[in-house]
């Protein structure tokens, strides 16, 4: 046990002895000036790379400040978008409780009015059937054309409520015009071609082609029934509607006026 201490002792003692010896030539190579080259360059390349680091840390130091300012951004944009979209579906989920109620409120008054309608386009057809026999093709293909948008379930009911209107007001205007046209009638059993002329609904006049007769329509006998003191009357007011004429007072024999029935189809008082 002793040898062996005593040769540990041996071992250490040597190479303590070994590294006095190889560290003097280094302490001595150390103040030389090519040593002192070769510290300094290592120094430099050691500063060259420091720096090169500090740069490249100073792109990635911008790069992630950028990140981070951009995801800022987008996460302040994401609240405001989140913040928004709850008012949007608050102000939706209003519209939508009154668009329920306006609705329900349109079935009402469709359930109501469209009857109202119905009715009113009824009266003016069997209206039209009855009065003075001027253009009634045409009136009645107009009250056909409003009663089929009456029955169009995609009509709406500003449509339809237009549609009644419309047609009120032209039968409303017929009562108000004054118009000509050429065409054939039936007097007395057999086709006539005249000139057939409307003043408003207080008459209907017939004039033969030639001028020579004239025709007044009796609403009473449903029949035009000739007319021979007013022949000249009714020519002169033929040439003024035509503009053949200048405008003047003319004397047309006029029938007595049906007595209108009361409103709501009571007697008359």
């Amino acid at each position: 046990m002793r040898s062996a201490n005593r040769y540990l002792k041996t071992l250490v003692l040597a190479f303590v002895c070994l590294l006095g010896v190889s560290l003097g030539p280094s302490s001595a190579a150390k103040d030389s000036p090519l040593a002192v080259k070769q510290t300094s360059e290592r120094t430099v390349a050691i500063d060259v790379q420091t720096q090169k680091a500090v740069d490249e840390w100073a792109v990635e130091e911008k790069q992630l400040l950028t990140k981070i300012d951009r995801n800022e951004r987008a996460l302040k944009r994401s609240a405001w978008e989140q913040k928004k979209t709850g008012e949007y579906l608050a102000t939706l989920e209003k519209k939508m409780v009154e668009l329920r109620e306006k609705a329900a409120e349109m079935e009402k008054i469709n359930a109501e009015l469209l009857p109202i309608l119905d009715c009113g386009l009824e009266r003016l057809a069997t209206f039209v059937q009855g009065d003075l026999p001027f253009d009634k093709a045409g009136r009645l293909k107009r009250i056909e054309n409003a009663a089929n948008t009456l029955n169009d379930p995609d009509m709406d009911l500003l449509a339809k409520t237009r549609a009644l209107f419309d047609a009120v007001a032209r039968e409303t205007d017929f009562g108000y015009s004054v118009d000509i046209q050429e065409t054939e009638v039936e007097i007395e059993g057999r086709p006539i071609r005249v000139n057939l002329l409307k003043v408003g609904r207080v008459g209907l006049y017939a004039l033969t082609m030639d001028a020579e007769k004239a025709y007044v329509w009796n609403g009473q006998q449903n029949r035009y029934l000739p007319v021979n003191s007013s022949v000249r009357a009714i020519d002169e007011a033929v040439q003024i509607v035509e503009r053949i004429r200048i405008v003047e007072l003319t004397k047309l024999p006029m029938g007595r006026p049906a007595k209108a029935p009361a409103a709501g189809g009571g007697r008359d008082e």
